[in-house]
């Protein structure tokens, strides 16, 4: 779970969660009656500058960038959970408070206009306060600061006053606006940004990521099994880190279960690979690219194995002396498939 097969689809789904969102917000807008951006009135007097769009356009470029940047799950995912939080949140503050362009209309020409007319259409209406555009620039100048040195954080800082800057002379956000948006990805980075940069929040996000992977394999086979799995789900949502070792064992149960009847494709004997398993439970290295051994290896710490490996047990018996020798008898299916 590396690479850019993860992380350019986890861009894409962010994408698709923003303008859901951000466009969702502002259609609603529309039905009531938003009021005017607060403003300090020293601010309708400064210039309407078209050039700066260029730098206010930074900001997408950069998240755009993102997955080239921080190339690896780990690194993507606390960054991919941070920005949709602050999504979440502004979206719930435009709903509450929508609030309508305080500046004079805007007139521009020519090639920076065209692209000035580009940047305020991406802006839609009326989600003004939190400044979304600054709280993504601010939550990915300290991200990607901290991967630089002096320098580079000094560039950073340097960019997000320039951010900010944009935002006045192109008429698209009030300082107020600016000063939500810097709080509250300031607030992200300080919350989701490091809670979920923690060891213990990614291997329990890579256990979840691994199981909807086997999932899909499961359903593909047997859609059958989406009911008991979602059942699972269900009885899990109040308690999700403590049943999170038993959507794992249950996950690898129809994992071994297909593999013994034949319905899951794997390279070499059949009984070997379930017993592959059973080892890295036991504490051995899982293999780089096997999903059901990163799966059973997932859990962190011999205590967590073990309670996989006995579920396993309860499931598939050990085989007896006579099975050993060559002669294993086929694992009950009915238990497996519960």
């Amino acid at each position: 779970m590396s690479g850019l097969r993860l992380t350019l689809p986890l861009s894409y789904l962010f994408f698709k969660i923003f303008y859901s969102i951000y466009g969702g917000a502002s259609l609603l807008a529309k039905l009531r009656r938003p009021h005017v951006d607060f403003y300090f009135p020293w601010e309708m007097r400064l210039p309407f500058l078209p050039s700066w769009t260029l730098v206010y356009l930074t900001v997408p470029l950069l998240l755009l960038l993102t997955p080239f940047i921080l190339r690896t799950w780990r690194t993507f995912m606390p960054f991919f959970l941070t920005l949709t939080a602050e999504t979440l949140v502004a979206g719930v503050i435009f709903l509450a408070v929508p609030l309508a362009q305080a500046y004079p209309p805007r007139v521009a020409s020519g090639f920076l206009g065209g692209v000035f007319h580009m940047a305020d259409r991406l802006n839609l209406d009326y989600n003004k306060l939190p400044s979304l555009h600054m709280a993504f620039a601010v939550t990915a100048a300290v991200v990607f600061g901290r991967r630089c040195g002096w320098l580079g954080r000094t560039l950073f800082s340097l960019w997000i006053v320039a951010v900010c800057a944009s935002g006045l002379l192109i008429h698209e956000h009030q300082v107020l606006d600016l000063a939500a948006g810097l709080a509250l990805g300031l607030a992200g980075v300080a919350t989701v940004q490091r809670r979920a940069s923690d060891d213990r929040s990614l291997d329990a996000i890579r256990i979840d990521g691994l199981c909807l992977q086997e999932l899909w394999s499961f359903t593909r086979w047997r859609p059958g099994r989406l009911g008991p799995f979602l059942t699972l789900t269900r009885v899990s949502l109040f308690r999700w880190r403590r049943a999170r070792m038993l959507r794992a064992a249950y996950c690898l149960a129809l994992h071994v279960d297909d593999v013994l009847n034949g319905g899951r494709k794997v390279e070499g004997d059949r009984q070997e690979h379930a017993r592959s398993l059973l080892r890295v439970l036991a504490g051995g290295e899982p293999a780089p690219g096997a999903v059901a051994e990163q799966l059973a290896g997932a859990p962190e710490g011999p205590q967590r194995r073990q309670e996989i490996m006995q579920a396993l047990r309860e499931i598939f018996p050990p085989p007896s002396a006579a099975a050993s020798a060559g002669t294993a008898p086929a694992p009950p299916r009915s238990a497996a498939s519960r």
